[in-house]
């Protein structure tokens, strides 16, 4: 890939139009990094100093055009959605106002001013022109100073790297961008916050961020172990272990009959099955359930098409949207206030089994003041109005409601991080009484050694007596220790819990496979994902 890059450049190497365009274009997408590319070009003479100068000047000096354009054209839509922080852009608009020549230059070398300058210096109204020359100096000082440096660097640096020096050079510019974006996000997120942490640094990056780092301590294990699917016999009685397309119901029918008091009232349905709306609802007054009651997918993750259903109605209505293929449970509503995940372990021998993590979850909700819309409550809710636009995807429909005085609106349904709730690290407050409540649930189920509670309890105090709660959902192999992702938690602390996690998950399942049991296999196991996220996207939105 690099060197068909590398290429497209050399066959533009008697075109310096073409090459100063396609330099122009780049400062678009990433701009210092495009800036730095060229500069090592220039020392590797494959593209001329002035070529690469007017090609980065211009795109860079539209691209802060463009900026300020957006901010003339949306300032108040930009203010009101706070996509930009109130004090940033109030810092902008003082230096602004002072002396716009002055702010523009200061901001190209200000880490983190130059969005919300040019923004602010449109949205204040500026000059186009005196903005246009002003920025036009600043990116051509910028680049000047920061082409010179890089490739005269380059010159001394590239000929030691011999035949390797640009797939060293894409490695660093690599390093340098995923660090660039943790600087990013943890600035957006810091300007969001008072002196309590709302959200951590690291709690709503992209997964494929996230996960480098565990993804390559899997793959260790996966070579320490000689199998790269060893966890799904962490769970032998589950289907895959439970990493995937596991049944939730038969999970659930696995708890004997003397613990079926901890688990709620559930029945499955198949919408492509012979039995009727009618036959159905039967079925659920000889089971015990009455509305409202919870559906969701019984195969399904992070509170996918889970929804709270409020009459025979709505039932109908979802089982209509379902799609075919898939048993949907119905269970119980439990109308305890508070929610919890339990992540146990036990290695098979093993006498006495292991909290690994306690998560305590809360359900946002916002409280109306007779004034504001629902939209303006969330944004005015600190945490809430960082994560907005999914409360928003949630409540298109009610967005611009006015709540009455006192009333309250639930942000949240089902207690899963993804979708909205907000997770504490309750970890050291587990007693061996908890302990032993789950351990005596876990270890009357066949084969099971390692998974996720998530349950419903009344108050702390009985709860971590082991009393008063209800579990309504077991996750296997593929549950997670959730109380990483409390707002205090650091990122060492989180990556410690999860390595520690999949080693667990990884000698559970070579001692499972000592005693004769045999993994599903890798290619199933992907096989099975791919299925589900083909699946999952039918699903009826989650409450």
């Amino acid at each position: 890939m690099l060197d068909h890059l590398l290429e497209i450049v050399g066959t533009l190497a008697d075109d310096p139009v073409k090459q100063a365009a396609l330099a122009g274009f780049c400062t678009f997408i990433l701009e210092d990094p495009t800036t730095i590319g060229c500069g090592l070009l220039v020392a590797d003479h494959k593209m001329a100093f002035g070529t690469a100068l007017v090609g980065l000047t211009t795109g860079i000096t539209i691209g802060d055009l463009g900026l300020f354009i957006i901010g003339r054209l949306f300032g108040p839509f930009i203010e009101r959605r706070k996509w930009i922080s109130k004090a940033r852009l109030e810092q902008a608009r003082s230096v602004i106002d002072d002396n716009l020549f002055v702010a523009v230059l200061l901001s190209r070398f200000l880490p983190g001013t130059r969005i919300p300058t040019y923004v602010g210096a449109g949205m204040v109204r500026a000059s186009v022109l005196k903005f246009l020359l002003a920025t036009l100096a600043a990116s051509l000082l910028w680049t000047v100073i920061l082409l010179y440096l890089v490739s005269r660097i380059g010159e001394a640096v590239l000929p030691l790297l011999g035949d390797m020096k640009w797939g060293i050079v894409l490695t660093i510019v690599l390093c340098v961008l995923v660090y660039a974006y943790i600087r990013r996000r943890r600035r957006r997120t810091t300007d969001r916050m008072d002196d309590e942490n709302v959200v951590s640094v690291f709690e709503f990056w992209h997964p494929a961020l996230f996960y480098i780092p565990v993804a390559f301590h899997y793959a260790w294990l996966a070579i320490r172990f000689r199998s790269i699917s060893l966890p799904s016999l962490a769970n032998p009685s589950i289907y895959s272990g439970g990493i995937c397309r596991e049944s939730k119901s038969e999970i659930l029918a696995m708890i004997p009959a003397n613990h079926r008091d901890k688990v709620p009232p559930f029945l499955t349905h198949r919408k492509d099955g012979d039995e009727s709306f009618e036959a159905l609802l039967e079925r659920m007054k000889q089971t015990g359930l009455a509305f409202p009651v919870v559906a969701k997918p019984d195969i399904g993750q992070r509170g996918a098409g889970v929804q709270r259903i409020p009459d025979a109605a709505a039932l109908r209505k979802y089982i209509t949207d379902f799609p075919g293929g898939i048993p949907i449970v119905i269970q119980e509503l439990i109308t305890m206030p508070h929610e919890a995940g339990v992540l146990y372990y036990r290695r098979p021998g093993e006498e006495t089994g292991h909290i690994m993590s306690l998560t305590l979850k809360e359900l946002p909700c916002v409280t109306g003041d007779g004034e504001r819309t629902l939209r303006q409550l969330i944004m005015a809710e600190r945490r809430a109005s960082i994560v907005a636009p999914m409360y928003f995807r949630r409540h298109t429909d009610a967005l611009d409601k006015v709540l009455s005085k006192g009333e309250v609106f639930p942000l949240v349904f089902t207690g899963n991080h993804c979708q909205g709730a907000v997770f504490r690290d309750g970890t050291p407050l587990v007693t061996t009484a908890l302990r032993d409540a789950f351990a005596a649930i876990s270890d009357s189920m066949p084969e099971f050694y390692f998974g996720r509670f998530d349950v419903k309890y009344q108050d702390l105090e009985s709860f971590l007596r082991g009393e008063n709660f209800r579990v309504v959902e077991i996750n296997g192999a593929s549950a997670e220790a959730t109380h990483i992702w409390d707002a205090k938690t650091k990122l060492t602390d989180a990556y410690r819990v999860l390595f520690h996690q999949f080693e667990i998950l990884f000698l559970i399942g070579d001692e499972n496979r000592r005693r004769g049991f045999k993994p599903i296999g890798g290619m199933a196991i992907l096989k099975d994902f791919l299925q589900y996220r083909r699946t999952a996207r039918n699903y009826p939105a989650s409450s």
